[in-house]
């Protein structure tokens, strides 16, 4: 055999062999994913603490809550949905606290929520309220430090409800009414509950506690009449078992008068024997200590 017909077996054999993994791996095809699209463009944010009412408005007007939430650099302190006084819906976003700086926002309640108004101080709390007929939230802190020298406090008792409001009456206007008026500003504690435009609304609202007070006095003057003749009937009653002659009867011995006269018990159950005493009689018997 020559040495070529050697050297192809040799080159056979080594075809043959399997390849090391390494080989495999390294020949096969790489995976590639392709993105395409433009990247998102960074989110930014607001800063609503800078900014007045009129100034927020311009900013979101026409935007809905979604976009509020996202781009206000800082996290809600209150997400709720309040109902006005026609029974209509709004849903209410608040950054901040009532009793501190705040800025409160109106959205309609149907989706996709659109901004409606928006109040960075007490008075444009007051104007939103009055306008769409709702109840934004007001303490009574942030209602003394503004209105302290213009409102005349008093106090109404609502016994039935085991409270006393607080209520502020101030000649009242805002940037939608020029004209000032009395209004009637009720708080429970340090809540707003309530506000009434004008003498004849808040006054009927008074005349309904008072006709409740009065009804609840009627219902409790009437309660203390009952105890009262019942305390008198159980006196009399008292009195009466106490004054009550005592009636004897004879159960059993007794002396021949006794048994002639006296009336008998019937089925009475009869009285032990006697047993005789073991001390003589007439001796003195010890005092208990």
């Amino acid at each position: 055999m020559n040495k070529w017909m050697i050297l192809a077996g040799l080159l056979v054999c080594s075809v043959c062999l399997p390849l090391p993994a390494q080989h495999y791996a390294s020949t096969e095809d790489e995976i590639v994913i392709e993105m395409h699209g433009e990247p998102d463009a960074p989110r930014k944010s607001v800063s609503i603490w800078d900014k007045t009412a009129p100034q927020l408005t311009r900013l979101f007007r026409g935007k809905d809550r979604t976009y509020v939430l996202y781009h206000v650099d800082n996290v809600s302190t209150k997400d709720d949905m309040l109902s006005a006084e026609d029974g209509k819906e709004y849903a209410y976003v608040r950054y901040g606290s009532d009793d501190g700086s705040y800025r409160k926002f109106l959205f309609k309640a149907e989706d996709p929520q659109t901004f409606v108004a928006c109040a960075a101080n007490l008075a444009d709390v007051l104007a939103v309220n009055k306008k769409y007929k709702v109840n934004m939230g007001v303490d009574r802190r942030d209602f003394i430090r503004t209105y302290e020298n213009q409102a005349t406090l008093m106090n109404l008792a609502d016994n039935a409800a085991g409270k006393t409001y607080t209520v502020y009456q101030l000649n009242y206007s805002d940037i939608n009414n020029k004209k000032p008026s009395p209004h009637y500003f009720v708080f429970d504690e340090n809540t707003l509950i309530q506000t009434y435009a004008g003498d004849d609304a808040y006054y009927a609202f008074v005349g309904k506690i008072s006709e409740s007070n009065k009804k609840l006095s009627s219902q409790q003057k009437k309660a203390e009449q009952q105890r009262q003749a019942q305390l008198k009937k159980e006196r009399q009653e008292a009195q009466e078992r106490a004054n009550r002659p005592v009636r004897k009867a004879l159960v059993s011995g007794g002396t021949v008068e006794d048994r002639m006269y006296m009336p008998h018990a019937v089925n009475a159950t009869p009285l032990p024997a006697l047993t005789p005493s073991k001390i003589p009689a007439g001796t003195p018997l010890p005092t208990p200590q």
